[in-house]
């Protein structure tokens, strides 16, 4: 089960973290070929991303856990509207993965959004709990070719990002009770109903109607954020 929660967990850190650290090229030059010198391979370059890169080796690592993860639609991964159907996995993947850089590259330029460590160690507490031992979970971490370093990196990012989206959408949307009673009766009843389940009253049904509202509203905003944010970014795909 710990293994299950950590790929879920480490197909994000691949999704966000993985395409932070690798030093940029200019948008308007081409990638330069794989090559070797002296031993050491310089990797493939699949996208550039405002002079930031993705390489290869991190859409690779992406794609893999995401397979072991039961994730048959990267777009999913990432909150995404759903991919073109011919569209393969690593394309829905490495979309997720700009869509996460991007964010990163915006939320970073404001402090005020920074995460305090408390943050990180309860986060990295919950995740280490979910396996039967802090050993499992190492060997969890070096079967997938991670650090705890690098895990923590990312859930300092996935925390950054979330800050922002709390106090720039969630913390500003309001949902009205004619749009909790529109949902009741043209979603929640007839769920019931094809379920053959009793209907119990929208008064006592209300207040778990409403987080699921929030949640489609803030998502509506944050796709449209990101859709933003591409249209105004240097994006370079080399993949395909």
């Amino acid at each position: 089960m710990g293994g299950a929660r950590f790929a879920t967990l480490a197909t994000a850190a691949a999704l966000s973290a993985a395409c932070a650290s690798t030093p940029a090229l200019p948008a308007d030059r081409p990638a330069p070929p794989p090559r070797q010198s002296e031993g050491v391979v310089v990797e493939r370059i699949v996208a550039v991303v405002d002079n930031e890169v993705i390489t290869l080796g991190q859409l690779e690592r992406a794609v893999a856990l995401a397979q072991e993860g039961g994730g048959d639609n990267g777009a999913a991964l990432c909150g995404r509207a759903p991919a073109p159907a011919d569209a393969s996995l690593e394309q829905r993947i490495l979309d997720c993965m700009i869509d996460s850089l991007l964010m990163f590259q915006h939320v970073r330029r404001f402090p005020q959004f920074g995460v305090i460590q408390e943050q990180i160690d309860e986060a990295f507490a919950a995740l280490v709990a979910g396996y039967e031992s802090r050993q499992a979970f190492e060997e969890d971490l070096e079967r997938q070719g991670l650090t705890a370093a690098e895990v923590r990196y990312d859930l300092e990012r996935e925390a950054l990002v979330g800050n922002y989206i709390d106090t720039r959408y969630r913390s500003i949307v309001d949902i009205r009770e004619s749009e909790l009673r529109r949902y009741y009766d043209e979603v929640f009843i007839p769920e019931m109903e094809r379920q053959g389940q009793p209907i119990p009253s929208f008064e006592a049904v209300a207040p778990r109607i409403r987080p699921i509202l929030i949640e489609a509203e803030v998502n509506r905003r944050v796709s449209a954020w990101v859709e933003d944010l591409r249209r105004r970014a240097d994006i370079v795909v080399y993949l395909w």
